[in-house]
């Protein structure tokens, strides 16, 4: 029986099985009242959506052209469902424009994800918080409670920048955020100049610090884990430690803990490094990619933090298939321990139709697909025998972006952390939004806990 996880319901809805982790039959359009904006359809038997839950979820529609037609790029509300008639009675337009044609693909999105709704249309944070940052692109790279300094703490990164520096921002509520070290970053290339795994970005032009994927507190020490470019454009894992607070002042451990392998399914990089305490030490999830920019995940364990063994069943997902048939996108978001069973949140992309007609001959790239095409969601692996095999949620993805808001309407990537409390579940995570240019964000919502 599978574990009951925290996001317990779909998110993405577009085919008559219900089923993402398959193309599928695709819901179509087989009427269109233009008079009431009323649309038939044909419905899955059991279907997930009623007059009960109507209020969470929005429709979408493609535009019917080559790689603008996954459903995406136009929304909106849901008035009123009927699966006897088969009718569903559209609301306001929140994205796009018009309605669907007869014959057209749908696909239902789930804007409150299993009751998590945004506490803010806006970003959480706000990079004027530090007078140095780069742009406007921001990756979250960890979220901690320092007992020392009585506050929470957000670590960050530049990103989408040759200049990467590492900020933090600090508070007491989750929900107003100030800036740490008096606005200054806490780790700056400078740094690293004498560290031989990181330094630079991949072409070794642009001195940089690595980036933040995880923080953990262990015996009094902050272990920071980040990766970062060696001089050959090989990407690695390692670590930095303070015995103070976790913003420092830090000793960066001058070897990686993690390395790409020669002829391996790793052999270019190893990056995205997510811990959790397991049995008696740790583990920990990561993404590798090959000289072809195939990505997979590798797991490893380790009782210090520092010595860690990559497993025998390396990489133990290699699961390309549905909503997350591309390749090149598979990183872990967050682990969480039950005795011997592992839940893991990581990754997916569904890809292009590629084709050899779709790309070149007929120029349809992309159309003839729905969903999360081209678009990162996140999506729950489990495992019960120590990583020797997974099994996906059936509710897969589990958690997507709100295209509808214009501040994370590209899709779902990076960083996710669950923080909860005696009367509020926070959920932050990051997002890529279109608005006013191509960048990253971090998002928070929030769910009333039971």
């Amino acid at each position: 029986m599978e574990a009951v996880f925290f996001l317990n319901e779909p998110n993405m809805i577009l085919n008559l099985e219900q089923d993402n982790s398959i193309e599928g039959t695709y819901l179509t359009v087989s009427n269109l009242s233009k008079k009431d904006s009323t649309l038939t359809i044909t419905f899955p038997k059991n279907f997930f959506i009623n007059s009960k839950n109507i209020s969470n979820w929005t429709i979408g529609w493609g535009n019917e052209k080559a790689y603008y037609d996954a459903g995406v790029e136009n929304i909106r509300l849901i008035n009123r469902i009927d699966d006897k008639a088969g009718e569903i009675n559209l609301g306001k337009c929140t994205r796009g424009s018009g309605l669907p044609k007869k014959g057209q693909r749908i696909v239902f999105w789930n804007k409150n994800p299993s009751g998590f709704k945004t506490r803010q249309v806006s970003p959480i944070i706000n990079t004027k918080l530090w007078p140095e940052f780069a742009g406007s692109s921001i990756a979250f790279g960890a979220l901690e409670y320092d007992q020392c300094l009585d506050k929470w703490i957000m670590i960050v990164n530049e990103v989408d920048t040759s200049s990467i520096q590492i900020y933090a921002a600090e508070s007491t509520d989750l929900i107003n955020w100030t800036a740490s070290n008096n606005g200054n970053p806490i780790l700056t290339a400078k740094d690293f100049e004498t560290i031989r795994w990181a330094g630079t970005d991949q072409s070794g032009k642009f001195k940089q610090t690595a980036v933040i994927s995880d923080v953990i507190y262990h015996h009094g020490v902050w272990y920071l884990f980040m990766d970062g470019y060696d001089r050959s454009g090989k990407r690695h894992i390692g670590i930095a430690r303070s015995y103070h607070s976790i913003l420092g002042p830090f000793e960066i451990i001058k070897e990686p803990i993690i390395s790409p392998k020669n002829g391996n399914w790793n052999s270019e990089s190893c990056f995205y490094a997510k811990i959790e305490k397991y049995k008696d030490g740790y583990v920990m999830f990561y993404d590798g990619s090959d000289e072809d920019n195939l990505e997979r995940i590798g797991m490893a364990t380790s009782t210090n933090l520092f010595c860690w063994t990559n497993s025998i069943y390396n990489p133990v997902i290699d699961h390309h298939t549905g909503w997350r048939s591309f390749p090149g996108s598979t990183e872990p978001n967050y682990i969480e321990i039950r005795d011997d069973t592992i839940l893991l949140m990581c990754a997916g992309v569904k890809g292009f139709k590629n084709d050899f007609w779709s790309n070149y001959i007929s120029g349809r790239a992309n159309m003839g697909r729905s969903g999360n095409v081209s678009d990162a969601q996140l999506g729950l692996f489990i495992t019960t025998d120590n990583g020797r095999s997974f099994s996906q949620s059936a509710l897969n993805p589990i958690f997507t972006n709100d295209y509808s808001n214009c501040y994370e309407n590209e899709h779902i990537g990076g960083n996710f952390k669950l923080i909860s409390t005696d009367s509020i579940e926070f959920i932050f995570y990051q997002a890529k939004s279109s608005y006013p240019k191509m960048h990253y964000n971090i998002m928070l919502r929030e769910r009333i806990a039971n």
